[in-house]
């Protein structure tokens, strides 16, 4: 073989090795983002200074730039999310994909700016998060607002305190709906949590009354800890129902992706072909010490699993949101005597791990 042809076949195969032609490699996450995108309809971009995002292909999906909808594109620029939920539903558009590679200032405060910085809000829920862009769902049914927060607070507080449970049809339609959901109620006094339960359940309604029957039965349990009957401390007890919505699933492993994209609000979660576990929020910031993935080492020695866990593929990496539904302030009938630091830790040694 001649010198010439050697010395191509050497190139040929050193630029193979390299990926030469071949483009920059797709950010970790694109392929999955794309399988997520498909069959949504019309889905608006947010950002995109490049292009790359209009370039995606996904079936059964347009993606459509927010430029071309000035109504939607004058919501995502303000701070009212009813007003963005009500243009993307004018619009017909049931998703938003938000470019997250140059997130804007921490003083922008528009609903735009905050979605490129991965931030949670109360109307849309992160679907799937990557480097490159995360997309956004609307949360359908799961935002509750006044007077069904009225009624979450009130059924709370009274099955905490011994109330019969109701009948599942004398909820509002909204709180009865079926779809797979989980509640979590907490007993605060003075901000500060003293117990919490969490029920999954095939409704708002449903999982709302087992967490608060259960929360009650925890807190007799331990009565003489916790400094009396439920029923004496309740008048001091702030109930509140708190729904705990998965914000993100993560399509990337990578250390500085994931501290950046967990803010003071969620809690590092995740499941493994069906078991799932989490850190609530202020678990999350304690005893990760400011790092989602320092928390995430906590959470997998918690969970009788190896610390490089997050390496593992078969384990799906999630952000969760403690969302505040519904709460039930204190009526303070009577004063408490002051909460001493052992009885305070035998419940916050187990909040936020699950």
């Amino acid at each position: 073989m001649p010198a010439s042809r050697d010395l191509s076949f050497g190139l040929l195969a050193l630029c193979a090795a390299a990926g030469c032609g071949l483009g920059p490699a797709p950010a970790p996450g694109t392929d999955e983002l794309v399988r997520r995108l498909e069959n949504l309809g019309t889905v608006v971009v947010v950002g995109d200074a490049d292009g790359e995002l209009a370039e995606l292909e996904a079936s059964d999906t347009e993606l459509v730039a927010a430029a071309t909808l000035p109504a939607l594109e004058a919501a995502l620029a303000g701070t009212d999310e009813d007003a963005l939920a009500a243009a993307l539903d004018a619009a017909d558009v049931s998703g938003v994909l938000v470019d997250g590679r140059a997130p804007a200032a921490a003083d922008d405060l528009s609903l735009a700016a905050r979605l490129g910085r991965y931030e949670p809000l109360e109307v849309l829920g992160g679907a799937y998060l990557t480097p490159l862009a995360a997309l956004y769902l609307p949360r359908s049914g799961l935002v509750i607002r006044p007077p069904l927060d009225e009624a979450l607070a009130h059924v709370a507080r009274a099955l905490v305190g011994g109330a019969r449970p109701p009948e599942v049809r004398s909820f509002p339609e909204p709180l009865r709906r079926i779809r797979s959901v989980e509640v979590m109620v907490m007993l605060e006094e003075r901000g500060r949590a003293r117990l919490w339960r969490s029920a999954r359940g095939s409704s708002i309604a449903r999982a709302l009354m087992t967490a608060s029957v259960v929360a009650r039965q925890r807190w007799t349990e331990r009565e003489a800890a916790m400094g009396g009957p439920v029923g004496s401390a309740l008048p001091n007890l702030d109930v509140v129902v708190y729904l705990l919505d998965e914000d993100g699933t993560l399509g990337s492993r990578n250390p500085a992706f994931i501290d950046r994209v967990f803010g003071t609000s969620h809690g590092v979660a995740f499941d493994e072909h069906g078991p799932w576990h989490y850190l609530l929020p202020d678990a999350t910031r304690e005893r990760g010490e400011g790092s989602a993935v320092r928390a995430y080492r906590e959470l997998f020695t918690d969970s009788d699993m190896p610390e490089d866990s997050l390496e593992n593929e078969n384990v799906r990496l999630y952000r969760m949101l403690a969302r505040e539904l519904a709460r039930s302030a204190a009526p303070g009938v009577r004063a408490l005597a002051p909460i001493g630091p052992g009885e305070r830790g035998l419940e916050l040694d187990e909040l936020g791990r699950f």
